[in-house]
């Protein structure tokens, strides 16, 4: 989609910003998370938040949100100072928020989700006409065109997205900060999402838009803003820069591009599904040779997910013909089993799949080795430190330690936690180099982590590794895979190769 570029008439009077954050600081024991930063947001403007992770952005958003109190500093909206000491202060103020995460009640209705707390009230109860007539008048006044009378849960991921940005905007905010909206989304999805930003910000909306995502912030947003180790190190016009500066600005050094180069070992093949089922997801065929990168495209919820922890022993319900996955001549029965013949997951969901959040970072790097580092039940504590501070180290994993816990790194650092345990396992279990299985690894991730990461999967494949990579990011497919094959209609039918490998061709074989 072409970048709305029209400026509207509050951008043309340029008057007093909607939003102004003024030497904002904000401190953690001896970190300074955020160091004298200001920022200005005008009425129908969309400003790009950007910074590698642990820049201090999302310490800046909490502060303007009223999660998180200031040490020093003060907001305004209109020109006036604001007191923000919770988030309703911050809504009562006129900043509302869009979450990652949808604030979308599943099991009711459109209209419901859009007028909850807000509900018209006749006797003592809802006025269930009324409020249907609202929200649908919201909607229309919006143009958004989805049927409110459906249950959420019922509705695609995209669908849902902007109902919880229309909640948001409902009670006309001065403000809307979104984070990582396009989260999850499809392509489609997100170019509807963005048709739907590019109205409000032509009715005189404020944005602030947060993103790892170069083209969005290059393709709809008028500004940029670079946070880097706590300072706002660049604010100017998109037009004024480029996606390469504004990374190296980010991160403080240049990413360079790396050559792509195949390391597929001919006659050695790690993975071979004929005729294989996943749940509702048909694969006639499936090959990953040694030191090979393969990629699986398709729309989000494709059924690729539940391929990948299939393959790696999760009980989702599955056939073969034939299956070979490592050294094994079937699927896996369990994960254990999987584990046990080199055959691992980095899962979509880091949180809630790949990672233990109680634990600490030395103790997430030892999960996946617990047996290889342990003596008569008892953890080799030495050995553990020495693994541990490997790791860290290989991986530039920003952290105050191996102690430190795991929830308090930033997202890019967790999924490198995720990446090392396997690292530790493969370091002392030794044997045939494994089978890793990737289920959109660099999600949530800034650019910085994301060479990084893409280097550690080139390394896993130089040495052996067949690697099998599912991602929302088709970019991301093209340039670190050999082939790829592409899901549609619940098939995984065409395997496109490395020299044919297009977004135009993989959006086609997906559609």
């Amino acid at each position: 989609m072409a970048p709305d570029r029209t400026p509207s008439p509050a951008r043309q009077e340029r008057g007093a910003p909607r939003l102004a954050a003024r030497v904002i600081r904000k401190s953690f024991a001896a970190t300074r998370a955020v160091d004298d930063v200001d920022l200005a947001l005008h009425a129908g403007e969309m400003l790009a938040l950007v910074g590698a992770n642990g820049a201090g952005k999302s310490t800046l958003v909490k502060i303007i949100c009223g999660v998180a109190p200031a040490d020093s500093g003060q907001i305004e909206i209109d020109g006036k100072p604001v007191h923000l000491r919770s988030a309703a202060d911050a809504h009562a103020a006129g900043i509302a928020v869009a979450h990652q995460q949808v604030a979308i009640i599943p099991s009711l209705n459109g209209a419901e989700n859009i007028m909850l707390g807000r509900e018209p009230l006749r006797g003592g109860l809802i006025d269930q006409r009324m409020l249907r007539r609202r929200a649908q008048a919201l909607a229309d006044r919006f143009g958004v065109a989805i049927d409110l009378d459906r249950e959420c849960g019922e509705l695609s991921i995209g669908e849902t997205k902007i109902l919880d940005i229309l909640k948001a905007v409902a009670l006309d905010p001065a403000v809307l900060i979104l984070d990582e909206p396009t989260a999850s989304l499809s392509l489609a999805e997100s170019r509807r999402l963005f048709t739907f930003l590019a109205d409000l910000k032509r009715r005189g909306l404020a944005i602030l838009f947060i993103s790892h995502h170069m083209n969005e912030v290059f393709a709809h947003c008028d500004r940029v803003a670079v946070m880097k180790d706590g300072q706002k190190v660049f604010d100017g016009p998109v037009a004024g820069t480029s996606p390469a500066e504004v990374i190296r600005l980010m991160v403080g050094r240049t990413i360079e591009d790396t050559d792509w180069a195949s390391h597929a070992r001919a006659g050695e093949i790690a993975v071979h599904l004929t005729d294989c089922r996943v749940a509702r997801l048909s694969v006639a065929e499936l090959i990953v040779r040694r030191g090979e990168v393969v990629g699986l495209a398709g729309v989000l919820g494709a059924g690729q997910t539940e391929l990948l922890e299939r393959l790696a022993g999760s009980p989702h319900p599955a056939r073969a013909a034939a299956a070979r996955i490592g050294p094994l001549a079937r699927l896996p029965r369990s994960v254990d089993e999987a584990i046990a013949a080199g055959i691992y997951l980095v899962a979509d969901n880091r949180v809630r799949k790949a990672l233990f959040p109680g634990l600490d970072v030395r103790e997430n790097l030892m999960t996946g080795a617990l047996a290889q580092l342990s003596r008569r039940g008892f953890m080799r504590e030495a050995e553990e430190r020495t693994q541990a501070k490997r790791v860290i180290e290989r991986l530039r994993v920003k952290c105050s330690g191996a102690a430190q816990p795991v929830m308090e790194l930033s997202g890019g650092n967790q999924q490198k936690v995720a990446f090392g345990r396997w690292l530790v396992r493969m370091d002392k279990a030794g044997g045939a180099p494994p089978v890793l299985l990737l289920d959109n690894p660099t999600e949530g991730v800034d650019v910085g982590a994301k060479a990084e990461i893409y280097a550690l999967i080139r390394d896993f494949a130089r040495a052996g590794a067949a690697v099998l990579i599912a991602s929302a990011e088709f970019g991301e497919l093209i340039g670190i895979c050999d082939r790829v094959y592409c899901i549609s209609h619940d098939r995984v039918a065409t395997c496109v190769p490395r020299d044919a490998l297009s977004e135009e061709r993989l959006l086609l074989e997906v559609a």
